[in-house]
């Protein structure tokens, strides 16, 4: 009986796995100084969506648990309302600094720039010895916005209208 609900866990844990990495994005690894950064994004719709997204990276990337900080992230969540003129408003939003104070906040800021909604996006550091100061910011800023820009979410030189949200679903790559 111990065996056969040990497959079945293995089973269940590959199967959301493999549903979840099919939708993460990732950036290229960003060193400076010998400290490493990697930005991942996917769609969410919902706050709970994110304890399980997280999980589901940390399973497909086993690199993640030799991190530092390997789960600095932003999320951003709204709605569309019933008059399809109306723009898209937010319901939720939030952020987690794992340790690197200030660096979910960074993120939040990127999401709010760029106008982005039902998205989470993750960064990892690998600290490499030597102290960043404030540059370190500027690397999660850019490994998120590769991840953004590779997903096909955000272009080179994107202009966003300061009114309209850019719902993240909607163009989502399934």
């Amino acid at each position: 009986m111990n065996g056969y609900l040990r497959i079945m866990n293995e089973v269940t844990k590959r199967s959301i796995s493999s549903k979840v990495s099919s939708k993460w994005t990732e950036s290229t690894v960003l060193t400076v100084k010998k400290s490493k950064f990697k930005g991942y994004c996917i769609a969410i719709h919902d706050r709970k969506d994110i304890p399980q997204a997280l999980q589901g990276l940390m399973e497909i990337e086993k690199a993640l648990k030799k991190a530092t900080h390997p789960q600095m992230y932003a999320f951003k969540i709204g709605n569309s309302p019933s008059n399809s003129d109306s723009p898209l408003r937010v319901v939720d939003q939030g952020y987690h600094d794992d340790g690197e104070g200030g660096a979910g906040l960074r993120l939040q800021g990127l999401l709010d720039r760029t106008k982005l909604v039902n998205i989470l996006i993750v960064v990892a550091r690998w600290y490499g010895g030597t102290p960043l100061g404030s540059s370190r910011f500027r690397c999660i800023s850019d490994v998120a916005t590769e991840c953004l820009q590779l997903a096909g979410y955000l272009t080179n030189r994107q202009k966003i209208s300061n009114d309209n949200l850019i719902d993240f679903t909607i163009i989502d790559k399934q």
